[in-house]
């Protein structure tokens, strides 16, 4: 804050407002997934896609898997995570679903 004998004003950085915030990403609850597993939105877009298909029968079409999301009233950001597969692309399992959306958990305890 700069203070004049007209008033106050803030401070603005003109580079600082047109950097993309995805350019300084860090593990933490900001709504942006992350590619990084201790991201807190990467663990939970991947939790509420797995509730959303856990009644799944695989194997199980993209298709099948966005129907079954949408009848159980998932929120946006599920559907249109399961939106960016390819329709008739068929899992064989859970697990060739975390790979196709690259939320695979690589590493565990």
């Amino acid at each position: 804050m700069t203070h004049t004998p007209y008033g106050s004003r803030q401070a603005v950085d003109p580079i600082e407002d047109d950097l993309d915030p995805r350019s300084w990403d860090t593990p933490g609850r900001d709504g942006i997934v992350g590619d990084d597993e201790r991201d807190p939105d990467r663990r939970e877009l991947r939790a509420d896609i797995g509730r959303h298909v856990s009644l799944a029968t695989f194997p199980a079409t993209a298709e099948q898997l966005v129907e079954l999301a949408r009848r159980g009233d998932a929120p946006d950001e599920v559907l249109d995570e399961l939106g960016t597969l390819e329709p008739e692309r068929s899992f064989a399992n859970a697990r060739e679903l975390w790979q196709a959306l690259d939320l695979e958990v690589e590493v565990r305890f």
